[in-house]
C-alpha cells in the first residue's frame, strides 16, 4: 500500500509507502500522520496541528483514506489530492489529470459548467456566470472527486 498525492496548486506530486508516514503542513508546521489500516489508511493530525480537513471536514481525530478512493486533504494554505494505492493495483487514478487546468461543476447535477486554465480564472468565470461560490464544485482537471469551492475559496 502507498499513499500519492498531488499538490493542487504547484502540480507537484509525491508518495509514502513507509508506514507510519508523517507530512507536514505549511512552513514545515505539524500536519498529519499516515498510519495502515484494514481497509486503507488512517490520517492522523498532529495535536499541535490547525486546520485538517479530509473531503471538507475538519479532522479531530483520524479519517479514513479508503483504497482507490481519492480525496481531498487541507492542511492550512496546502490543498492535495491524495489516494490510497494497492501495491497490485495497476489504475492511475492520475490518468487524466492536467495541471494547472480546473473544471467548474454544478452541485447537483455535476454538470461541467466551465474549464479554466488556472485557478486563478475561477472567480472571473464566477461572475461572469453569476455564481456564489457556494453553488459550485471544483476539482482539478481530470481527477474524479469534487469539492465545494467556498471550502477552499481562501486559497486563491
Amino acid at each position: 500500500m502507498r499513499v500519492e498525492w498531488i499538490h493542487c496548486f504547484s502540480g507537484k506530486r509525491g508518495s509514502v509507502s513507509a508506514f507510519p508516514a508523517e507530512m507536514l503542513s505549511d512552513g514545515n508546521q505539524p500536519g498529519i500522520t499516515f498510519r495502515l489500516c484494514d481497509n486503507g489508511v488512517k490520517i492522523h493530525p498532529d495535536f499541535r496541528a490547525k486546520e485538517i480537513f479530509f473531503n471538507g471536514k475538519k479532522v479531530l481525530a483520524s479519517a479514513l483514506l479508503e483504497s482507490g478512493v481519492p480525496a481531498f486533504l487541507r492542511m492550512g494554505k496546502t490543498l492535495l489530492a491524495v489516494c490510497a494505492v494497492c501495491s497490485t493495483d495497476n489504475t492511475d487514478w492520475t490518468e487524466h489529470y492536467r495541471f494547472p487546468i480546473w473544471t467548474l461543476f454544478e452541485p447537483e447535477t455535476l454538470n461541467a459548467l466551465e474549464t479554466v486554465r488556472a485557478p486563478a480564472d475561477i472567480l472571473p468565470v464566477l461572475k461572469r456566470l453569476d455564481l456564489a461560490p457556494k453553488d459550485c464544485l471544483v476539482a482539478p482537471y481530470g481527477l474524479t472527486m469534487t469539492i465545494p469551492l467556498s471550502d477552499i475559496l481562501d486559497l486563491f
